[in-house]
């Protein structure tokens, strides 16, 4: 086969999102495969699935893959996809490069697990100079390490808005403790009951704490206020006047991002992997993490001025950054600047 393999878990993800526009792009100059670790939730066509039940099995199934088709590269996304396919990588003395996506969790073994794979691992991809330098604690060789923030495709964002009477916020995130709907959830609550604020809220996504988020929205009968979809941001956009990341942490905000390309003004929280794409009052608004009462107020501010000059220059602010830092085309080159050093002439296309 030659050319690079392209790993990630197969759950829908902005991991997944990213490697499948690297996949594509690389494919214009090499053979450039799509594996998917465990499951394929998102129906990626022609991508290659081993299964990983008790991570013993997908080591197992790497293995035999890479035996059969041994790729010039791998091009591994994502916690803990990396670790298990370093494994194997080792074993067939395959190059690797590691993409990390977000500040994890290391458990102690998994970091253990990662400073011994340093020496088996080519090169590291970050998203974020908060990611490279967390990686870099966790053990990772500094030298090796390469920050290119996520890009988007500005054309996908230029929508239509749909109108609507009341004013609507907007969050698009994985339910879960780290991206923390609930405090988005409570400052609209205080919004609407305490300051009499007529107000909506659209929550897109999935994931674990959904249900205990829908269940607080039953209790105080917010129903009528707060609504759950599930889709992408593109398809929320047109509905919201404002778009919200309440989040405790992140490796790159890249919905911070697509909000901005969509000319929607943005309140996120003053985080890691969030502050290198919002400077606050300049392109957007930061507030502290885990405190619904300051959003509260925010989104306030934020609504009294929407008619106001400051309020439109700081929304074409957001879409200059966009389009000046965090371009498709200027990540897909940086990608294709160090994936294509490893692969063999024989595997590059000839134009």
């Amino acid at each position: 086969m030659g050319g690079v393999l392209n790993i990630v878990s197969g759950a829908p993800s902005g991991a997944l999102n990213i490697m499948l526009t690297i996949a594509e792009d690389l494919g214009r100059y090499c053979e450039s495969s799509i594996l998917l670790r465990k499951y394929n939730r998102a129906g990626i066509q022609d991508a290659v699935v081993v299964e990983d039940r008790f991570v013993l099995d997908y080591i197992w199934g790497l293995c035999k893959y890479l035996d059969k088709h041994r790729p010039d590269v791998i091009l591994v996304h994502g916690y803990s996809t990396h670790l298990w396919t370093k494994m194997c990588a080792a074993i067939k003395k395959i190059p690797v490069i590691h993409v990390e996506h977000n500040v994890e969790r290391y458990t102690s073994f998994r970091k253990w697990l990662l400073r011994m794979m340093d020496q088996h691992t080519s090169r590291y991809i970050c998203v974020s100079r908060a990611v490279a330098e967390h990686l870099v604690t966790l053990g990772a060789d500094k030298q090796k390490i390469k920050v290119i923030y996520n890009g988007i495709d500005l054309k996908k964002f230029q929508i239509e808005k749909i109108s609507h009477s009341v004013f609507t916020v907007g969050m698009t995130a994985r339910f879960s403790s780290q991206k923390d709907q609930m405090t988005l959830i409570r400052a609209v609550e205080y919004l609407y009951r305490e300051r009499h604020f007529p107000i909506r809220l659209i929550l897109q996504g999935s994931g674990k704490m959904k249900e205990k988020c829908q269940a607080y929205v039953e209790k105080q009968d917010l129903q009528k206020i707060v609504s759950f979809k599930t889709g992408f941001f593109v398809e929320l956009a047109p509905r919201i006047d404002l778009f919200v990341l309440s989040t405790h942490y992140e490796g790159f905000g890249l919905v911070v991002c697509e909000a901005m390309a969509a000319k929607i003004p943005v309140i996120a929280s003053d985080v890691f992997g969030v502050n290198e794409i919002i400077e606050h009052e300049k392109n957007g608004w930061l507030v502290p993490k885990d405190n619904y009462l300051i959003l509260a107020e925010r989104i306030l501010v934020v609504f009294a001025k929407k008619d106001t000059l400051n309020f439109h220059n700081v929304i074409e602010e957001g879409y200059k950054s966009i389009e000046f830092k965090f371009s498709l085309n200027r990540m897909r080159e940086e990608y294709r600047k160090i994936v294509m050093k490893y692969i063999s002439v024989s595997s590059i296309y000839i134009k």
